[in-house]
């Protein structure tokens, strides 16, 4: 028995030495997960590839550490740094992380609450205590928040769901530790909602369309003089495939937007019209409410029409002689 006493004395002294015992123990505060919602990214299709310049809007902070967390007994020394969650290999020499969208690509970055001054992960370091002592106090003071930045890494980015596709589902991202890089002894950690990513195709138009009539007699206008109004629309989708609406708006329509109101010489807008038919010959209106529709088209193919611009008598007769001319506009409705 005396020798059983003798031992456990023995140990429980060793236990309470100070250069043996000193762990961070957490002392004020509880370590807290900071958050930043769910987004939806907005990806130009012809946006280039680039790893050092976020993706236009795409860099989302968490809100920022409110209240002190503070851990005492910390031996110099002690491990602290940060850690991803929930992400493949990271690219070392880019420092992002692959998405669930392949040629999309994610960065963690760390600010003690400078709005320039961030930290990369994964990153290393070390409790020190400028006193020299061995033990002391480590606290972390409000304003710390975690910031995601995505970034366009690949040429082609090969999406299924307009409303958007995900490319980080909700859950927990990252984590700031003392002690040891485990989930379990964070400091600070980052939730985030689900991020989506919904791409707008780019396009090229084939450019100002002029109609030109030449001369038009009393006769030739009684019968109604037609031109083509032929246009075309290319676009490059990340869907594979694009849909695409034209139609016409014009400032100067007729009452029930039938016809453009033309301007002759005179200035009159009631003595001269132009009637725009579609591909197969149907009216368009001139007030945008009816259009010719091409769906599913081929990502960098052409969307093709050939309209007719038909010039008529206005409400009133006999224009002025002289040139004459009107406005409008193409308007298409592309996804």
């Amino acid at each position: 028995m005396l020798r059983i006493l003798t031992l456990l004395l023995a140990v429980s002294g060793f236990l309470l030495s100070p250069g043996a015992s000193a762990v961070c123990t957490l002392a004020r505060g509880t370590p807290t997960t900071l958050n930043i919602p769910a987004q939806v990214i907005h990806l130009a299709a012809d946006a280039p590839v680039d790893t050092s310049t976020p993706i236009a809007g795409a860099t989302y902070d968490s809100n920022a550490l409110s209240a002190v967390i503070g851990y005492d007994n910390c031996q110099e020394g002690t491990p602290i740094g940060k850690r991803p969650m929930n992400l493949g290999p990271q690219n070392t020499s880019t420092k992002i992380y692959p998405t669930n969208i392949s040629g999309l690509g994610v960065k963690l970055l760390f600010s003690n609450g400078s709005m320039t001054d961030f930290g990369d992960f994964p990153s290393n370091t070390t409790i020190h205590f400028n006193d020299g002592k061995p033990i002391g106090t480590s606290d972390f003071n409000p304003g710390p928040f975690f910031r995601i930045e995505f970034y366009k890494t690949g040429k082609r980015i090969n999406l299924t769901n307009p409303a958007g596709d995900t490319v980080l589902p909700a859950g927990e991202l990252g984590y700031y530790f003392i002690i040891a890089a485990n989930p379990a002894n964070y400091v600070m950690k980052l939730a985030i909602g689900e991020i989506k990513v919904v791409s707008t195709p780019a396009c090229t138009m084939s450019g100002t369309q002029t109609v030109d009539f030449n001369e038009v007699t009393p006769s030739l206008l009684k019968a109604g003089v037609t031109r083509p109004l032929d246009f075309q629309i290319t676009c490059q989708s990340d869907y594979g495939a694009y849909s695409v609406k034209a139609s016409m708006t014009t400032n100067t329509p007729s009452s029930d937007a039938s016809y453009i109101r033309a301007k002759d010489a005179n200035g009159n807008l009631d003595r001269l019209g132009i009637k725009i038919t579609d591909t197969k010959g149907n009216p368009i209106k001139v007030n945008g409410t009816n259009t010719e529709d091409r769906p599913n088209v081929t990502s960098m193919g052409p969307a093709e029409y050939a309209w007719n611009a038909e010039l008529v008598p206005g409400a009133k007769a006999t224009p002025a002689g002289g040139t004459f001319s009107a406005e409008a506009e193409i308007v298409f409705d592309i996804q």
